[in-house]
């Protein structure tokens, strides 16, 4: 299917917005040219540019070239009457059904109405109104104006189009209409006959009916004037023929709402862009900034996380169960250090665990390291004099200091 199927929109519009009305209108083929049929006047010719704002207007395929017959539909197969449809025809017809385009209506529970046209037909008409006309392809018979127990006739030069139930309607030759009128299963209770000469016209008819006959003067448009407004017939445009989707159209509507839209996703997403550069290049710039901020506090080793590096070293340092804390530790030692005279510190190790120092130093002399480590012990601090050793004049000592 290279069409997608719509809902039949209602076969009468109005021409100046196409909307709903009760001035019916139909367009019919003469020959190369397209003639707008509306009910109460003057046919007139359309071109392409006309035809494309009738949207909903349609076309009255020509009786002599499309038939219609009434088919008994059981409910199991309606799901696959598509496919089924043009064999369950194949031995009303001549031509193969290759060749033929198949489309139905339900009209009933039991029932449907199928519409038989030739291929090349459909391609043509298509092919005539161009590709952008969207109206439906009704049997031009279904336009006649009709109502229970009538039939309807409209007498046009040698052919005579004929609607004689709601479904049902054909183009005959003048010769060969009192025949099919004769042969219907059940006869009228009323004719309606438009044309132009009366007598004519009515003597076209078998003697039986000319009793019920009632002649109106007028051609298809009279017709048109006392047909069903918003008439639902069965639409051709099935299948393969099936109107497409007017993208064309949309996109004249909606251009420039499309446009204003991919401008504006344009100018946001430049926006987002040139904002992702800059908080990359912020980025940057800060974690250059804390590995910087870490080397100041560890110059040595490797960085991978430096937060998380940097919390954890700290962490080292943080009251243990031993209840030494380094930083005030540290603190209260270097002001006793400071305090005793020419010591210079050469190494500190803390052990957070155990709650005790490790102080390498210079002194001057062992009075030096003994009045420190006196001065500490002092200042409540328990302080054990670990190594001691003279170097070159000056004392270097070690002492386990503990909290």
């Amino acid at each position: 299917m290279r069409g997608a199927r719509r809902a039949r929109p209602s076969l009468w519009v109005g021409l100046s917005d196409m909307s709903a009305s009760e001035n019916p209108c139909a367009l019919r083929l003469a020959g190369n040219d397209i003639e707008l049929w509306q009910a109460g006047r003057e046919t007139r010719q359309v071109d392409g540019e006309a035809l494309a704002g009738m949207r909903s207007v349609p076309l009255a395929v020509p009786a002599d070239r499309v038939r219609l017959t009434e088919l008994s539909v059981q409910a199991d197969e309606r799901r696959h009457l598509n496919q089924s449809i043009p064999y369950m025809l194949e031995e009303e017809v001549i031509e193969p059904v290759e060749a033929l385009h198949f489309a139905y209506s339900a009209i009933k529970n039991d029932s449907c109405i199928a519409a038989i046209a030739s291929r090349q037909d459909m391609e043509q008409w298509i092919a005539q109104l161009g590709s952008e006309f969207e109206g439906p392809f009704v049997h031009e018979a279904l336009l006649l104006p009709w109502q229970p127990g009538e039939i309807c006739l409209l007498v046009e030069g040698p052919s005579v189009l004929i609607r004689f139930s709601e479904w049902q309607g054909a183009r005959v030759e003048r010769e060969l209409l009192g025949t099919l009128l004769e042969v219907l299963p059940e006869p009228p209770e009323v004719v309606i006959v438009y044309g132009d000469q009366q007598i004519e016209d009515v003597e076209l008819l078998p003697p039986s009916l000319r009793q019920v006959a009632q002649w109106r003067q007028g051609d298809f448009s009279a017709a048109l004037m006392v047909a069903a407004p918003n008439l639902q017939v069965l639409d051709l445009r099935q299948g393969r023929y099936a109107p497409r989707l007017p993208f064309a159209r949309w996109w004249q509507a909606w251009k420039v709402v499309v446009i204003a839209l991919f401008v504006g996703l344009s100018v946001q997403v430049a926006s987002d862009v040139t904002q992702y550069f800059k908080l990359r290049d912020e980025n940057q710039a800060l974690r250059m900034a804390i590995q910087d901020s870490y080397r100041s506090a560890n110059p040595r080793g490797a960085i991978v996380d430096a937060e998380k590096q940097l919390d954890r070293q700290i962490a080292e340092y943080a009251r243990g169960e031993a209840g030494a804390a380094f930083t005030p530790f540290l603190d209260q030692v270097t002001r006793v250090i400071a305090d005793v005279g020419e010591i210079s510190l050469s190494n500190i190790n803390f052990t957070a665990s155990a709650g005790e120092m490790r102080i390498d130093l210079v002194a001057p002399d062992y009075e030096q390291v003994e009045s420190l480590r006196q001065r500490l012990a002092d200042d409540n601090l328990a302080t054990t004099l670990e190594t001691s050793s003279l170097r070159e004049g000056r004392v270097r000592a070690r002492l386990r200091v503990e909290a």
